[in-house]
């Protein structure tokens, strides 16, 4: 992937619906190139523009949990916790004998429903931790950025036309149960057009743009991008697990949030009370960014390095052979019972 591609996904890690006509002018190509570049990245499996409902997670606690598994079964056990569609992450680590993953616990867990109550009786699994996220942090809508040709201040300033991506929405316009169509072609492309999205549901035009900007607007849905790093020769992973002073905790997160190195920082339960998700060119710059930003950081006392090993799937996308792919959702019920 050359630098064009790179500032395109840059852009649209800024606003993954901005149109094409202002991506292209900001990266300083034609729109036709800009747009033949993004459906390449998009056939290639590099990215996925989806449109999700804010809110679903967070009515839910999100739990991060670490698996010691037996290393015949991790790979398939894997396979099985990314086919659920309350498992919003899932990665093979150290080795490939240990899986971590984010599940939401959803309310009637004490019947057994869920990832959670299930995971003592898999026994695939020699072993387990979990942890509460307590408070997530974000280096803003570009969460990771450690391109090495980020875009500038003025051009991500053009691109948002004087937006500011920060800003807290305080009109509030709820997800509505007929929403529930329009959001369900969202999650399979993000950038559907107005038009595409007014032709497959059979709704007038007006109503296509009116329900999705409003939805937009008061933060009811927010539009994500996953993307394989790997493809841009971003090729080491790690999942950081921290031990801090707890009067520290705010400070270090806000702090591992700011790198551009990390795409997920979290406070937690556990006596690693706080994790990073960390993406680097090399295990070189990967042990540079520990050893003299992570470890300078006043009150981490513990540093765990958990190298990742292969992703089997991104925040709502299955990862195969390198590739987002999309696939069919797995209803709970049909998963409960193989994990």
């Amino acid at each position: 992937m050359n630098v064009v591609d790179q500032q395109i996904l840059q852009c649209l890690m800024l606003d993954g619906r901005a149109s094409m006509r202002r991506i292209a002018e900001v990266v300083g190509v034609s729109e036709q190139t800009a747009t033949r570049r993004y459906h390449a990245m998009r056939e290639a499996g590099v990215l996925r523009v989806l449109v999700s409902e804010a809110t679903a997670a967070a009515r839910r606690g999100l739990w991060l949990l670490r698996l010691q598994c037996r290393p015949a079964s991790a790979a398939h056990l894997g396979g099985v916790l990314a086919a659920r569609d309350d498992v919003s992450w899932v990665a093979l680590h150290s080795g490939g004998a240990e899986l971590m993953c984010t599940t939401t616990l959803p309310a009637d867990a004490a019947c057994g429903t869920g990832v959670l109550p299930r995971i003592s009786h898999t026994s695939a699994v020699l072993s387990f931790t979990t942890h509460l996220v307590l408070h997530s942090y974000s280096g803003g809508p570009a969460e990771w950025s450690g391109f090495e040709e980020p875009l500038s201040e003025d051009a991500q300033r053009d691109l948002l036309e004087g937006r500011d991506p920060y800003r807290r929405k305080e009109a509030y316009s709820p997800v509505l149960p007929e929403d529930r169509a329009l959001l369900a072609e969202l999650g399979r492309d993000g950038r559907a057009t107005a038009s595409a999205l007014s032709r497959t549901l059979g709704w007038p035009l007006s109503r296509v743009r009116g329900r999705l900007q409003a939805l937009l607007d008061s933060g009811a849905v927010t539009v994500d991008v996953d993307v394989m790093l790997e493809a841009f020769g971003y090729r080491v992973s790690a999942t950081l697990l921290l031990q801090v002073s707890p009067n520290r905790i705010v400070t270090v997160c806000e702090s591992l949030s700011s790198h551009r190195q990390t795409s997920w920082v979290a406070a937690v339960t556990g006596s690693a009370n706080v994790v990073a998700a960390v993406t680097c060119r090399d295990s070189v710059e990967l042990f540079s960014y520990v050893t003299e930003q992570v470890g300078n950081l006043p009150g981490v006392l513990h540093v765990e390095i958990v190298p990742l090993l292969t992703r089997l799937k991104q925040a709502a996308t299955r990862v195969a052979d390198g590739r987002l792919v999309q696939s069919r959702h797995m209803t709970h019920g049909d998963s409960d019972r193989r994990a």
